[in-house]
């Protein structure tokens, strides 16, 4: 039904149907939000936000299947579970806490911690334990990447680099 990514138009026609009767229709729009700039994207958004517990389910059954495209995970944990009411991202959390654990994942073990973090929903042991194992891994890639660069870092040591 949605032809591309700024057809707005069919995106409000599938909304207006109104839950549940456009259930057919919501795999459909979590296929539109891998990308926060596309048109279409925020009003998708919002509306699984609204939809809150009715569809968390999907949302994060979604969001799992998209293992291969990690930054297409993060934007729905930034633009849609973040947003979630206290008791539907009680939901979440473990899922959530499996994502935070995950380091090296294109940003979705930091924004998964901060969101069980900001919220409390999780100990601060295990957010503690967490964070510390996170750690150990980036660690271990700094270490890689020291060795393997080692004689170029070596040989160029004043050379400029902004982040």
């Amino acid at each position: 039904m949605i032809k591309d990514k700024s057809d707005i138009e069919s995106v409000k026609k599938i909304i207006s149907i109104g839950y549940p009767d456009n259930q057919k229709y919501l795999e459909e729009l979590l296929d539109w939000t891998a990308d926060p700039n596309w048109p279409i994207a925020g009003e998708i958004y919002q509306y699984f936000v609204s939809l809150g517990k009715k569809e968390v389910v999907r949302v994060i059954s979604f969001a799992m299947r998209e293992t291969t495209d990690l930054w297409w995970t993060s934007n729905i944990i930034t633009s849609i579970i973040a947003y979630y009411d206290n008791d539907t991202i009680e939901e979440c959390i473990p899922w959530l806490t499996v994502v935070a654990g995950n380091a090296g994942s294109e940003e979705c073990e930091i924004q998964a911690l901060k969101i069980l973090a900001s919220r409390k929903l999780i100990s601060d042991a295990e957010i503690s334990k967490i964070a510390k194992r996170n750690l150990f891994v980036y660690n271990m890639y700094i270490k890689e990447t020291l060795d393997i660069a080692e004689g170029s870092i070596y040989n160029f040591p004043l050379s400029k680099h902004t982040l």
